[in-house]
């Protein structure tokens, strides 16, 4: 006389497993797109903040707080440069990008120029992402790479 089990076979466990690693594997992506979402995100916030900073900067100074070169590379040295120049040191800066700020000319529509600051937001290595944003005195955001 054989007597029946009354619990799952190896079928019925294997099916459950395959199942909640497919929610799992959809679930991963999911985190880690809202993450770089919100990595980006902070950094356009920052840099509305420190835009907002370089024209209070230049009201009280009659010049724009830049680098001493004309190409702005965004590094450690340049991020606290701009947080304790424009934002007394108490900004809070996201750690996967260096910010730095330059000047550019900008073409008016009658044919001259005028001065303008940009301020460019590149992603660290260790951030896994490959961004650069870059706002200039209109606030205007312009994300090249930026998903």
């Amino acid at each position: 006389m054989t007597t029946r089990s009354s619990g799952f076979t190896l079928i019925e466990l294997l099916v459950v497993v395959a199942i909640i690693g497919i929610l799992s594997a959809v679930g991963v992506v999911s985190y880690s797109g809202y993450v770089t979402g919100a990595q980006k995100t902070a950094a356009e916030n920052t840099l509305y903040q420190l835009a907002l900073a370089q024209t209070e900067f230049f009201t009280d100074n009659r010049v724009y707080k830049v680098g001493g070169e004309s190409e702005c590379p965004a590094t450690i040295d340049t991020t606290e440069d701009l947080v304790t120049a424009l934002l007394g040191g108490t900004g809070i800066i996201p750690e996967n990008f260096n910010f730095c700020a330059d000047t550019v000319d900008e073409l008016r529509a009658d044919g001259s120029t005028r001065t303008i600051f940009q301020i460019t937001a590149t992603s660290t290595p260790a951030s896994g992402l490959e961004c650069v944003i870059v706002i200039n005195q209109s606030n205007m955001l312009d994300n090249e790479g930026c998903l």
